[in-house]
């Protein structure tokens, strides 16, 4: 009886031990091991939240389809999300918690100013890095590991500037800049240069800060009387300028830059009409990526808001292909596959990359109108 209650016990420790194993086989290659951990850093408090935050939306959207399809190299990724608080500082520190919490790709920020610090401190640790929405060039000279997927300021304010000289026949123009911002000042340069290349003429360049006096500036603005008036800002100071230039009778042609979208109508109504501006990306661009894209995440997240979340999406999409070329997640190895990407299909076109880690890719130009935004042109590089 002793030795029936033995052999009856090693069984039963014998199947559980089978089953044990059983599920261990059971489990997907793709969570066999740790996890690969991709960092998403920009802003969700701040001056910059309100805009930004929709970024991790995108990036919670796009690491559930690489898990869903077998995650990176057999490995599920792990997203990492940090606040960066809208300022420089915040990127900085962001980026060494990254780097602490064991981040092998840091994808961000929204703003220049916050790319160029992150920038920094993910360069010197050798972690590859892509910015989807700053366009100052000098966030990819920081060093070799810095990569961005959207267009440079260069490229965006030259497009603009040929689009409002050949396309609206534009003479003359006011730019007006925001002080405080690498990235307005950077586009109101290479706007201007090219304007002026192209026969227009730049009448006046006025500066302002955050609590300046709008109509003070757009009565110096209508001594002038431009065909254009060209404002490359965020929401809040493109809307209260081109706001009130509405009301003044301003006759001009109104242009901004990447720094605003669809939601101009939230901030100043039917009076975003007619505004016209520069993205990275349209809805009603047609291919199969970019419509899958758009029924896929508004199914999931709600309406598209901004060119930021397909822009995020593409640049968690390159790493998933930097390190399956590369076979491996080491910064080197990843910075190296992705500095030879080339003809990569993304949701916003085919992306290349030149010798500086900048993308080679159209810019959009688009119409607020109706509430909503209407593509107008593709401008090549």
């Amino acid at each position: 009886m002793i030795c029936e209650r033995v052999n009856l016990t090693s069984l039963c420790i014998l199947l559980m031990l089978f089953a044990v194993l059983t599920v261990g086989w059971a489990v997907s290659p793709a969570y066999a091991e740790s996890p690969i951990k991709i960092a998403m850093i920009t802003a969700k408090t701040g001056v910059a939240g309100a805009t930004n935050i929709v970024s991790f939306d995108a990036a919670q959207f796009v690491v559930k389809e690489i898990n869903e399809q077998g995650g990176i190299l057999g490995r599920k990724v792990k997203l990492l999300e940090y606040d960066n608080k809208s300022t420089p500082e915040g990127s900085a520190e962001a980026a060494r918690a990254a780097i602490k919490d064991g981040a092998v790709a840091v994808v961000g920020c929204n703003w220049s100013s916050h790319s160029i610090a992150m920038a920094k401190v993910l360069q010197e640790a050798g972690i590859p890095m892509i910015s989807h929405m700053s366009t100052n060039e000098a966030v990819t000279k920081v060093g070799d590991f810095i990569f961005r997927i959207c267009f440079t300021d260069s490229f965006q304010g030259g497009g603009l500037a040929r689009f409002a000289r050949a396309r609206l026949k534009c003479k003359t123009a006011v730019v007006l800049v925001d002080e405080n911002r690498a990235y307005s000042m950077g586009l109101a340069k290479t706007f201007t240069e090219a304007f002026e290349r192209l026969g227009g003429l730049v009448v006046w360049t006025g500066g302002y800060r955050e609590d300046d006096d709008v109509d003070e500036i757009l009565k110096k603005v209508l001594v002038q009387d431009p065909d254009a008036l060209f404002v490359p800002g965020g929401y809040s100071d493109v809307g209260k300028i081109f706001g009130r230039a509405r009301d003044f009778g301003l006759r001009a042609e109104l242009l901004s830059a990447d720094g605003i979208g669809m939601k101009m109508f939230e901030y100043i109504g039917e009076k975003a009409n007619g505004i016209y501006y520069s993205g990275h990306w349209s809805r009603w661009v047609d291919t199969p990526l970019s419509k899958r894209f758009v029924k896929e995440f508004e199914a999931e997240h709600g309406a598209i808001k901004e060119d930021t979340q397909p822009l995020v999406y593409d640049s968690f999409m390159l790493f998933k292909d930097a390190m399956e070329r590369a076979g491996s997640t080491d910064g080197k190895s990843v910075r190296d596959a992705l500095a030879t990407t080339q003809r990569f299909e993304g949701v916003t076109g085919e992306i290349s990359f030149d010798e500086n880690g900048d993308p080679i890719k159209p810019l959009v130009i688009s119409e607020l109108k109706f509430g909503g935004s209407m593509y107008l042109e593709r401008i090549m590089p």
